[in-house]
């Protein structure tokens, strides 16, 4: 592992390190460049690391993450979450749901614009990392998936009925979304930003909502 690390030192970690809005063409303001530059190089390190060797189990998570933490399954399951619960009259299944539906397409909004304005390339998108013939979209930061999962998850922890039930929620949030750099598709940061924003903007929704 050293070696992978230190062979990223060598080669810069991140194709334009430090370069944060950069990356779409425009220049991140030099005062920022410093701080992006260390965040670049810890996602280079962090990045090597998870993908050397991730095991069975975390390429189980992460394949499960890649598909269970799509904002096109949540919305849906916590639509008819909140249908189902205003037709029977179970106030918790109906506030989850119309929290959770809120919570995830305003992160998804949210993201979308974010990603259109950063366009920091993902890992599989920058040398010494590109794959073959991959179309580079620049839309790594902040990570969808990672926002749609703390979204669905602070949803389900407005019902919780204990701190212990809401642990084991986010901490399967995070699970699933860590599988992210797993697959090669996320820095670390961007799970981070992405995990952040989906528990902000889905705790606002949270206190929009009526009971």
């Amino acid at each position: 592992m050293s070696d992978i690390i230190q062979q990223n030192s060598d080669q810069g970690g991140i194709e334009n390190p430090g370069g944060g809005i950069g990356y779409g063409g425009r220049p991140a303001p030099a005062a920022l460049q410093p701080a992006l530059t260390a965040v670049d190089t810890l996602d280079a390190q962090v990045h090597d690391i998870v993908t050397c060797d991730p095991g069975p189990v975390s390429k189980a998570l992460a394949t499960a993450g890649h598909y269970a933490i799509k904002r096109h399954v949540l919305i849906p399951s916590f639509a008819i979450a909140g249908i189902v619960g205003l037709m029977t009259g179970q106030p918790d299944l109906r506030r989850a749901g119309s929290v959770g539906v809120l919570g995830l397409v305003a992160t998804a909004t949210a993201s979308r614009s974010i990603k259109r304005y950063v366009k920091r390339r993902r890992p599989d998108e920058c040398e010494p990392r590109q794959r073959p013939g991959k179309r580079i979209s620049a839309r790594s930061l902040p990570s969808g998936h990672a926002g749609s999962a703390f979204a669905a998850a602070t949803a389900l922890a407005t019902v919780s009925r204990s701190p212990a039930q809401s642990l084991m929620i986010y901490g399967a949030a995070a699970a699933m979304a860590s599988g992210r750099v797993v697959k090669h598709r996320h820095w670390a940061s961007d799970v981070v930003a992405g995990a952040l924003l989906g528990t902000a903007i889905t705790l606002l929704a949270r206190r929009i909502l009526p009971r």
